[in-house]
């Protein structure tokens, strides 16, 4: 009876410890390599209303997937017109939820994927000079990169060229710090370094502009040390200095 006994509290703490594990979802997975992104949505939403998986940042980041996969496809323009705004959503809410920084390390490739869209949208949109939309895609890019140097910059140039100054002075603060964080750019992605270069000319452009000499020799200086291989940055360095 003993025995018995011991084998049922076995048998519940086993159950309650399995309970208390988060799901694998093997599920999300499979649909999203069959490509079935309309049922992963469905799916993937399902977990981030129950109580016990609303705080993983795994099925947020299949929503964020999903989305991505059915903004590159007309089939699916009509139907879902923020697919690619979504995508940017969820990635948002999924690193929110990722304190470890675990789910970053594991899907840094699509990650990666996500911020090369945004800031070939971003690089479109300098070379129209169109500010106001440019404004919304910086601040698509920091909803899941809130870390990046270059669109602060970036930001800083298109808030002085919307005549929002007094958002330009905090966020200039804002992008000198992160600047000033810099301790090594040796994890830096090509496209980390794209934008980097895309913010710091933009907002050199700004001062040149504005005959601010000073301030974007300031720049350029403190900034050439990580930009010295980028033909185009030193194109500018070298007219400026």
């Amino acid at each position: 009876m003993k025995n018995v006994l011991l084998l049922v509290l076995f048998l519940a703490g086993f159950a309650l410890q399995s309970n208390a594990q988060p799901p694998h979802y093997d599920d999300l997975v499979i649909l999203y390599a069959d490509g079935s992104y309309e049922k992963l949505l469905k799916r993937a939403e399902k977990y981030t209303l129950k109580d016990g998986t609303k705080n993983d940042p795994l099925p947020y980041l299949y929503l964020a997937k999903g989305n991505y996969e059915m903004s590159k496809d007309a089939q699916y323009a009509e139907a879902y017109p923020k697919a690619f705004k979504d995508a940017i959503k969820y990635a948002g809410k999924c690193l929110k939820k990722d304190k470890e920084g675990l789910v970053l390390e594991e899907y840094m490739d699509f990650f990666t994927d996500l911020k090369v869209t945004c800031v070939e949208d971003i690089r479109n949109l300098v070379e129209t000079k169109d500010y106001n939309r440019l404004r919304g895609s910086i601040i698509n890019l920091q909803r899941f990169d809130k870390s990046d140097v270059g669109s602060s910059f970036l930001m800083t140039a298109v808030q002085y060229r919307i005549k929002d100054k007094s958002g330009a002075k905090i966020t200039f603060k804002e992008a000198m710090a992160k600047l000033e964080a810099i301790e090594s750019t040796n994890d830096w992605r090509s496209v980390d370094f794209v934008m980097f270069r895309i913010g710091i000319l933009e907002y050199v452009s700004y001062c040149e502009d504005m005959g601010q000499v000073e301030k974007y020799q300031d720049i350029l200086g403190k900034t050439k040390q990580w930009m010295e291989k980028d033909e185009e940055f030193m194109e500018v360095y070298n007219r400026l200095m």
